[in-house]
């Protein structure tokens, strides 16, 4: 968890005294003795006063620190971001390759840098990682080990692992929130990376190259809905050049959709389709076609026309066909069921403000939800469906359906209020300004406050 301290400031005077008594370089110790004082002062996690402690003060400095150790002593590259780095000072522990390169970096243990317990008698420990954190941390050097022993030629069981890692991440993608999964995410398309460098198996690097472009997707998702765009976008061609490497076309297809969610929500709709109609172009018949063309369907509503609206949500209705490798086969946020395309409808039309057709669209969706165990459902789209409907009711004057519609919203937690849906109830809120009633005011203001805790905003900052 994240610790609040002092300002930097702070650590820079204890470093300045400290370093004022100290021999010109300072000993290792001295830099300990400066980054225990930081702590005991300040509050901050013990990796940070230790960044404090060498003099970088921004993370910024301290990544491109790491950079160069790696460059110095021939480790070889890494793809380390701020991101990642202020990730771990709040307080999520780095995969068993990064721990390494801090404790070299900083010349200390992972005791001191306050990722593990030191249980020596009389020894004051650092704070103890939480159960789960013990366990997925042990598996996750399970597996980074298995992979450096099978180094030569990848082996069976470093590809096993890989797919039931995908397949996993993308299932629990639904129905958990996207941080967490961000950096278990990341850590699995390094090790896929790393594989990649080692196989020259036409077979493996088929089975690699489709892997890192599953990753990328939903490393993609996730960066959208944590407010990345660009990110995302980024994420997403890469995932589309994987697949065409391997002429995959589901996974270009796939990728050429996100791209077009990402220029959707950004108010393009009609690159958005100029996207769905490159993604049509190699779509594999079924589900491949079923979303692009749902996709079709919100970009031709934002465009006004509302005879290209109804024409692709019909045409997605009939395009249902073979199951596909990705979107059947691994599912989760590669799916596209029939929930998904129902709301996708209802969003359709909600933006081409035909209420009527929204409301027993959304209406639809969210019965097909919630026919499904409550720890499987896609948690984003059950309450985007319900902001959807909230909006087709405000559209109807129907003020007490809205509120309704939106009650199991404002009971989401902060870190599932991903970006599209913030959005989404962020429009109704612009809607109800132009209401006047005691009622509308006051859900306008529930909104407001619902918004201000967002899964974006619990990201680490600098």
């Amino acid at each position: 968890m994240a610790r609040h301290g002092h300002d930097v400031e702070c650590a820079q005077r204890i470093r300045m005294l400290r370093l004022l008594q100290a021999t010109d370089p300072p000993p290792i110790a001295v830099l300990h003795a400066i980054a225990a004082e930081i702590g005991q002062c300040c509050g901050h996690h013990p990796l940070k006063c230790f960044r404090l402690a060498h003099g970088c003060n921004s993370a910024e400095k301290a990544v491109q620190a790491l950079h160069r150790l790696c460059e110095d002593q021939g480790l070889g590259a890494r793809g380390l971001t701020k991101r990642s780095w202020l990730d771990w000072e709040s307080g999520h522990r780095p995969g068993a390759d990064y721990l390494d390169l801090l404790c070299r970096l900083f010349r200390t243990s992972p005791v001191e840098l306050g990722f593990a317990t030191d249980y020596t008698p009389g020894v004051k420990t650092s704070v103890p990682a939480t159960e789960r954190e013990l366990i997925m941390s042990a598996a996750s050097e399970s597996s980074d080990h298995a992979a450096e022993i099978e180094a030569a030629a990848v082996g069976p069981n470093a590809l096993e692992q890989l797919s039931d890692d995908i397949i996993r991440l993308a299932r629990a993608y639904v129905h958990a929130p996207p941080l967490p999964l961000f950096g278990e995410l990341t850590r699995v398309r390094n090790r896929t990376y790393r594989l990649l460098e080692r196989t020259r198996n036409p077979r493996q690097q088929h089975e690699l190259y489709l892997a890192a472009g599953q990753l990328c997707g939903l490393l993609g998702s996730a960066s959208f809905d944590l407010g990345y765009p660009y990110a995302a976008a980024e994420q997403a061609r890469a995932a589309r050049v994987y697949g065409e490497v391997i002429g995959h076309n589901e996974l270009s297809a796939w990728a050429d959709g996100l791209l077009a969610c990402v220029e959707f929500w950004a108010g393009r709709p009609a690159q958005a389709l100029r996207l769905v109609e490159r993604g049509l172009a190699v779509a594999p018949a079924g589900t491949t076609r079923v979303r692009l063309l749902s996709i079709a369907a919100r970009a031709s509503a934002l465009l006004g026309d509302s005879d290209g609206t109804r024409n692709a949500i019909l045409a997605a209705r009939d395009a249902r066909g073979p199951q596909g490798e990705l979107h059947e086969g691994v599912g989760g946020e590669f799916g596209f069921d029939e929930a998904r395309e129902v709301f996708c409808a209802g969003s359709a039309y909600l933006n081409a403000g035909l209420a009527q057709e929204a409301e027993t669209e959304c209406e639809r969706a969210l019965s097909l939800y919630r026919a499904v165990p409550a720890e499987q459902r896609w948690y984003a789209a059950e309450a985007s469906a319900c902001v959807d409907l909230a909006a087709a009711r405000l559209l109807a004057g129907d003020i007490d359906g809205v509120a309704d519609a939106l009650a199991p919203v404002f009971a989401l937690q902060p870190d599932r209020r991903v970006e599209g849906l913030v959005k989404r109830i962020g429009q109704v809120r612009a809607s109800l300004a132009s209401v006047t009633s005691r009622e509308a005011d006051a859900l306008a203001q529930r909104i407001e406050v619902f918004s201000t805790e967002t899964a974006t905003r619990a990201l680490p900052s600098a």
